[in-house]
C-alpha cells in the first residue's frame, strides 16, 4: 500500500505522525509526506530523517485564499506522480488545500481535523473561515476527529456516516520517553541546576505556541500578578511566539515578562520531559484543541494540570481528580487555581498520583493500531465511521 500524508509543516510531522509513518514502513507499506520543511518557529531540535519519501510543499497556514490555489495546483502534480492508495491530510488548513485539489479519479481522501475552528470563532472569522472549513470537509471522503464536541458541529453539515472519532485520547503520547521513572536522578539534577531552579521554588510550566488561543496572554498576566508576593515562584515557557498568531501582550506587558527573574523562556524544545521533571503544575488555559497532547505528557509524568474547561482539554483533565478546570477562563480563577495548587500540597500530591494512576489510556501505541485498523478497513471496503 501507498500512503500519502498531507499535513502543513514538518513540525506537525514531528510532533504527531513519526511514530505512525515508523509503524507503516516497518509493515513494509510505502509513505509518502508532502509538507512544507520550513518549522512553525526558528526551531533546530528535529535532525532526523523522516520515515518515508519527504515532498516539499509550501502550505499556507492560514485561509490565504491565492496561497492555497498555488499550493493546490502543486498537490495535484504530487498525487498524479506517487498515485498513492490513501491519502491522509492533518489539520483545516491543509484540508482545505486538498479540497481545492481534489480530483475524481483520486483515492479514498481523509482529513483529520485536530479541532475544529468554526465552532468557536467569532465575527466575520466564523464566518469566513467557518464557510470554507464546512466546505473542505464535504468534499473529503472521511473525517476523523479528535472528541465528540467536534463530532456533534460537524453532523450538521457532513453525513454521519463519513465521520470516524477516535476512540483514543486522540493522538496520545509517547509513554516511555514520558516515564519519570525511566530518567535517571543525575539528569533531573542537571536540569534543576541549568534552569536554576532551587529547592523550595515552585514552578509551572507552560508549553505549547505562545499565542492568546491558548491562554498564554491570561498565564501571563496571573503570573505576574503572583509573583510580586510569592517571589520563590518559576514560570517555565516551552515553545515560542507564533507569526500569524499575537500574544495579546502589550509591549508594557510583553517587556515586564522578557524582565521577571521568574519567568524561564526556554523556547521551542523537542525534549519536554526535561522541562516537565522540573515543574510542579502545568497551566494551559487554551480553548482551541483537539485532544492536547501536551497535557497528556505532564499527566504521564504526574505532573497536574490547570486548564480551561474547553473541547480536548476537559476530556484529558478530570477536575479535582487529575488536575483543575477553569469554569470560567479568566485571569483572576487562574490566579486562583495557581495560588490553590501552591499552597496546597496534600492536593497537589492526591492529583499527581491520580495523574500517575491513569498514565496508560494516554499510550500513543492505541492511536496508532487505531489508525492501522481504519486504514485497513479502507483498503477492504468495509464501513469507516464509527
Amino acid at each position: 500500500m501507498k500512503y500519502l500524508f498531507i499535513i502543513p509543516s514538518i513540525t506537525n510531522y514531528f510532533t504527531f505522525l513519526e511514530d505512525l509513518a515508523k509503524e507503516l514502513q516497518e509493515q513494509s507499506h510505502q509513505v509518502y509526506l508532502a509538507t512544507s520543511t520550513h518549522h512553525i518557529s526558528k526551531i533546530d531540535c528535529y535532525d532526523r530523517p523522516v520515515y518515508g519519501e519527504l515532498v516539499e510543499l509550501e502550505f499556507p497556514r492560514g485561509f490565504e485564499w491565492n496561497k492555497h490555489l498555488i499550493a493546490a495546483r502543486q498537490l495535484r502534480v504530487i498525487v498524479n506522480r506517487v498515485q498513492p492508495d490513501i491519502i491522509n491530510v492533518h489539520f483545516s488548513a491543509a484540508m482545505f488545500t486538498t479540497a481545492i485539489a481534489k480530483e475524481p479519479h483520486w483515492p479514498l481522501t481523509s482529513a483529520m481535523i485536530h479541532g475544529l475552528a468554526f465552532p468557536i470563532l467569532t465575527g466575520w472569522r466564523k464566518l469566513a473561515i467557518g464557510s470554507a472549513e464546512r466546505w473542505a470537509a464535504k468534499k473529503m471522503d472521511s473525517i476523523i476527529l479528535l472528541n465528540q464536541t467536534d463530532k456533534r458541529a460537524l453532523s450538521n453539515y457532513v453525513p454521519a456516516e463519513k465521520i470516524t472519532v477516535l476512540n483514543s485520547f486522540g493522538l496520545g503520547c509517547d509513554l516511555e520517553k514520558f516515564d519519570r521513572s525511566l530518567i535517571p536522578m543525575e539528569r533531573d539534577e542537571m536540569f534543576h541546576r541549568r534552569l536554576g531552579v532551587r529547592k523550595g521554588d515552585f514552578v509551572f510550566i507552560f508549553v505549547g505556541r505562545q499565542v492568546h488561543f491558548k491562554g498564554f496572554d491570561k498565564l501571563i498576566r496571573a503570573f505576574l500578578s503572583l509573583y510580586g508576593d510569592h517571589k520563590n515562584m518559576k514560570l517555565i515557557l516551552v515553545g515560542a511566539k507564533d507569526n500569524i498568531h499575537t500574544t495579546n501582550l502589550s509591549p508594557n506587558e510583553e517587556e515586564e515578562m522578557r524582565k521577571c527573574p521568574g519567568v524561564i523562556n526556554v523556547g521551542w524544545k523537542e525534549n519536554v520531559s526535561d522541562y516537565l521533571l522540573v515543574a510542579d503544575v502545568n497551566v494551559f488555559p487554551s480553548v482551541r484543541e483537539g485532544m492536547p497532547v501536551n497535557l497528556m505528557e505532564s499527566l504521564a509524568m504526574g505532573i497536574p494540570v490547570i486548564t480551561a474547561d474547553s473541547r480536548g482539554c476537559n476530556e484529558v483533565v478530570l477536575h479535582n481528580k487529575n488536575g483543575l478546570l477553569l469554569k470560567k477562563n479568566d485571569v483572576s480563577q487562574l490566579k486562583e487555581a495557581m495560588l490553590r495548587l501552591f499552597k496546597n500540597r496534600d492536593l497537589l500530591h492526591e492529583l499527581s498520583q491520580n495523574a500517575m494512576a491513569g498514565r496508560s489510556q494516554f499510550d500513543r501505541s492505541h492511536f496508532i493500531k487505531e489508525m492501522v485498523d481504519f486504514f485497513e478497513r479502507v483498503a477492504s471496503n468495509q464501513p469507516i465511521a464509527s
